[in-house]
């Protein structure tokens, strides 16, 4: 069990993101099949393997290459039209981080605990990880806001900037990845 301690935040890892999609919005048509010897539809599907994709985000300098949940979540934004994606990445853009605890040894117990177990990988951290991550996480939600107002300026496709702020995230440290419940996600 997970537990945030701040305000705003938006989980998005697992979620089925697509059930926020407005009603009378219709479904992503799928592609046709291809006719023999012709040219691949603009729809159709192109898949990397995790190596490839570890091997891309090493090379981009991101911690973390993007996962399937954060790929999902993309389809999900672009499936629901442009308002849809719109409020999502105005949502992601301004939603705090925050350190994500393990309470299941609360829960097991019941008598009071200790904050100091991350849900992520379960991790015991101590206070001067917990201030450090407080600082930089205050400057990384800063830092996506001022990339999600830029690209906004733009006229930047909103699925694009929620892409552009994944691969943002992805690219900070590994303590802030998993403090914030990110690794992986």
């Amino acid at each position: 069990m997970n537990v945030s301690l701040g305000q705003g935040v938006l989980v998005y890892q697992g979620a089925k993101v697509s059930a926020l999609q407005p009603s009378g919005q219709p479904p992503l048509a799928t592609a046709a099949p291809k006719e023999a010897g012709g040219a691949a539809a603009a729809s159709d599907r192109v898949t990397i393997s995790d190596a490839a994709r570890a091997m891309a985000a090493k090379e981009s300098g991101a911690t973390q290459a993007r996962t399937a949940i954060q790929e999902k979540l993309l389809a999900d934004a672009a499936s629901g039209g442009p308002q849809f994606a719109a409020r999502m990445a105005e949502e992601m853009a301004t939603s705090s981080s925050t350190i994500f605890y393990d309470i299941s040894e609360y829960i097991a117990s019941g008598v009071a605990f200790k904050l100091d177990k991350l849900s992520s990988t379960g991790r015991r951290v101590d206070e001067a990880f917990k201030e450090r991550m407080t600082t930089e996480m205050a400057a990384i939600d800063a830092q996506r806001q001022a990339l999600y107002n830029a690209e906004k300026a733009k006229g930047t496709n909103p699925v694009d900037i929620i892409a552009k702020m994944i691969d943002f995230t992805n690219a900070q440290s590994r303590d802030y990845l998993e403090a914030s419940y990110w690794l992986g996600r």
